[in-house]
């Protein structure tokens, strides 16, 4: 009896182990971003969460906003994402709160193309003039009294 305890214990054991190791791998390969999400940055300012991603010419052709007047090659394109749950993101003019800056040039955003206007959860694109060159590149927002720094290492291929 004793040694059929032993065998179960060991037996057990050893399919914890091999679970925890095959789920450790593929945990790893969950980690490394795919395209999309190594071109997203989150952060929180003034009770908002602020989420950009930085589009290339395959997501812009993924997604239901007609952005046709907006190519890649001549704009940078950013689909922001806002939410809380106080305050009316509707006060925030979007186009006046953004700018995109690259070292000591900045850059206003030349259109918002709205996806939702809900008072709690605001989305559409960021649209400014293709003015940039290698190196990081930023988005700085507004919202309320603070402002949002969401920094690229670069602008991504198109």
């Amino acid at each position: 009896m004793r040694r059929l305890g032993l065998v179960f214990v060991l037996g057990v054991a050893t399919a914890v182990a091999l679970a925890c190791s095959s789920g450790g791998s593929e945990q790893s390969a969950e980690d490394e971003p795919s395209a999309g999400e190594d071109l997203t940055r989150t952060s929180e300012a003034d009770g908002v969460t602020v989420e950009a991603r930085w589009l290339t010419e395959r997501d812009v052709s993924a997604l239901e906003t007609d952005l046709s007047q907006y190519p890649v090659d001549r704009f940078v394109l950013l689909e922001l994402n806002l939410d809380t749950h106080a305050g009316d993101l509707g006060e925030i003019d979007l186009e006046e709160a953004a700018a995109l800056r690259q070292g000591q040039a900045e850059e206003a955003p030349e259109a918002w193309v709205s996806e939702s206007e809900d008072s709690h959860h605001r989305a559409g694109v960021l649209v400014f003039p293709r003015s940039i060159g290698a190196g990081p590149v930023e988005l700085v927002l507004t919202v309320g009294e603070e402002a949002v720094v969401l920094v690229w290492e670069g602008p991504p291929p198109s």
